[in-house]
């Protein structure tokens, strides 16, 4: 077997058990309706453990706001999952809690830290 995608699995997953998915061509709506699955549920993830590191640390979107430069508005935005978080955000606010980018995205980047580290290097925090 090729390498699965996680669409694939997730796809395969929901599908009954009876029911083989090699026959079956996969509805572009679907799909779509996936990924925006997807990419909800990793906002509320990465919402969630940014609005845990605020508290953790015992800290208010003022506080951050002077650490990181970022608005008060756009920091509430992003822990309710309102809008969604860029790198230089991502990277600005694992600083400010003392943690890396994968962790608040609970993925191991391996690798591609090294780039992210690259990117850090050349950011830091205000002041």
């Amino acid at each position: 077997m090729g390498e699965e995608t996680l669409l694939d699995r997730l796809r395969a997953s929901l599908a009954p058990t009876s029911q083989s998915l090699d026959h079956l061509q996969p509805d572009p709506l679907d799909e779509a309706k996936v990924r925006a699955s997807v990419r909800q549920a990793a906002r509320s993830r990465v919402s969630a453990m940014l609005r845990q590191l605020r508290a953790a640390r015992g800290l208010s979107y003022d506080a951050i706001r002077e650490r990181t430069g970022l608005s008060q508005q756009l920091l509430y935005d992003i822990e309710y999952g309102e809008r969604r978080l860029t790198l230089d955000e991502l990277i600005l606010l694992a600083e400010c809690y003392g943690v890396s980018a994968d962790d608040v995205l609970g993925v191991d980047l391996g690798v591609a830290q090294v780039n992210v580290d690259v990117v850090m290097s050349h950011r830091r925090l205000p002041g």
